[in-house]
């Protein structure tokens, strides 16, 4: 685990494998162990992996209500410190709106996006009534009980063991929690999306409760010449559920649109 001070926050990361740079965006309430079941792409791709901002070991910092363009940014600012020019990068939920940003912010660092169990707009009476339900459920719950519930609506199986594993993905804080509905609470990307020229690829699980279908669909529909992979009998974290087809999708998705070698400039931080 490695950590570096972006925008006034000292933000901590993994940062391991080989090849080209692709980063890992988690989702709200998660850290970046969320994506163990993805650490196989290190044997062909540069894995790197924030915690978000009052995520995991990466405090909330000054700033107790921070912007999508600020988890964004912090983004921009670890590429940069990696002296990388050019990455692919991968958000799932919350990870895939910050992706978004990411792109709208500079594009030019973007090689290709992929955009997993996401979604680009959230009408602003759904934002509230979202936050308003997160806002009683960590007033009437524990931490524990609040992880178990999103555990359960996060999955499709019913398996012990998968129930186990993905409890293991969320952050043992829990102070970035309401600031990230707050930030995702009324986002609009939709005059974005049919500007995106950058390979994109849309992953959707057939049984997501949090991310429905059709809002992949949406983003399907809008992104020119993207790609869109339905992963079955899977919830909002296929990530676990399905990982060989997850993985996968992201490999197959990702060896089509490599960087060109004169991008990639990276050193060993």
């Amino acid at each position: 685990m490695k950590n570096v001070i972006v925008n006034g926050v000292n933000l901590f990361y993994d940062k391991f494998g080989s090849g080209e740079p692709l980063v890992l965006i988690h989702g709200i309430g998660e850290h970046k162990e969320g994506w163990r079941c993805q650490y196989d792409l290190a044997d062909q791709y540069d894995l790197i992996i924030p915690d978000l901002r009052g995520f995991g070991k990466t405090e909330l910092g000054d700033d107790k209500n921070p912007s999508i363009e600020i988890y964004a940014r912090d983004i921009l600012a670890l590429l940069d410190h990696l002296n990388i020019q050019k990455a692919h990068i991968c958000g799932l939920s919350m990870g895939g709106i910050i992706a978004q940003e990411l792109y709208r912010i500079n594009r030019d660092k973007v090689q290709s996006l992929v955009l997993a169990n996401s979604l680009s707009y959230v009408p602003k009476w759904l934002g509230n009534w979202i936050l308003k339900q997160r806002k009683k459920d960590m007033e009437n719950l524990s931490y524990q009980e609040y992880k178990l519930r999103a555990t359960k609506a996060c999955l499709y199986s019913k398996d012990e063991a998968i129930i186990n594993e993905t409890m293991q993905i969320w952050s043992n804080s829990h102070e970035g929690l309401l600031p990230a509905w707050q930030a995702c609470a009324n986002i609009d990307y939709r005059k974005l999306l049919p500007e995106i020229d950058t390979p994109t690829l849309i992953i959707a699980n057939q049984k997501d409760k949090i991310c429905r279908v059709f809002n992949q669909k949406q983003m399907y529909k809008k992104i020119p010449n993207s790609n869109y992979v339905l992963i079955k009998k899977a919830g909002h974290v296929g990530k676990i559920e399905k990982r060989e087809a997850f993985n996968q999708a992201i490999l197959s998705f990702l060896q089509k649109h490599p960087i060109q070698v004169d991008s990639i400039k990276t050193v060993g931080s």
